[in-house]
C-alpha cells in the first residue's frame, strides 16, 4: 500500500540525540542503542520505505539495550514529538528485563538470608537443646 511521502530527522549522534538533516519517507524511524556499562549511547534517525505499524519496541540482553520507534507524521522522529505521542517515556528507562534480573537478584538475597538465619538457630539448638 503505498502512502504519502513525509519529512524527518535524518541524522547520527554518538553524544546522546539529534534533531538535524531531513530525508523523504513513508515512515520516520528513530533507533537508541545502549550500554550500562560505559553509559554509551548511539541514536540514529532515518527515513523507511515501506509502511511499519506506529510503536516502539525495546529489547535488552545483559547490560546492552536497543529501542526502535516508527512513526508517520512529519518530524515525528524528534526527541519530545515521540514523547509527546506517548511513544516514548520522557526519561530511557530500562527494558523490562533490567527489572526481571533486580527481582531475581532481591529474590536471592533474601533466600541466602533466610538459609543462614535456619543455619545458626539450628547451631543454637544442638548446644542448647
Amino acid at each position: 500500500m503505498p502512502g504519502i511521502a513525509i519529512i524527518c530527522y535524518d541524522c547520527h549522534s554518538d553524544q546522546g540525540t539529534c534533531n538535524e538533516g531531513e530525508c523523504e519517507g513513508i515512515v520516520c524511524i528513530k533507533m537508541e542503542t545502549s550500554n550500562k556499562d560505559n553509559d554509551r549511547k548511539t541514536i540514529q534517525k532515518s527515513c523507511g520505505d515501506e509502511h511499519e505499524e506506529v510503536a516502539c519496541q525495546q529489547s535488552g540482553f545483559g547490560s546492552k539495550w536497543m529501542s526502535r520507534c516508527v512513526c508517520d507524521t512529519p518530524l515525528c522522529n524528534g526527541d519530545q514529538a515521540l514523547i509527546d505521542a506517548g511513544l516514548e517515556p520522557s526519561s530511557a528507562a530500562p527494558p523490562p528485563g533490567q527489572f526481571t534480573q533486580f527481582a531475581l537478584l532481591v529474590a536471592i538475597l533474601v533466600f541466602v538470608g533466610a538459609s543462614c538465619s535456619l543455619i545458626v538457630i539450628a547451631t543454637i539448638c544442638v548446644q542448647f537443646c
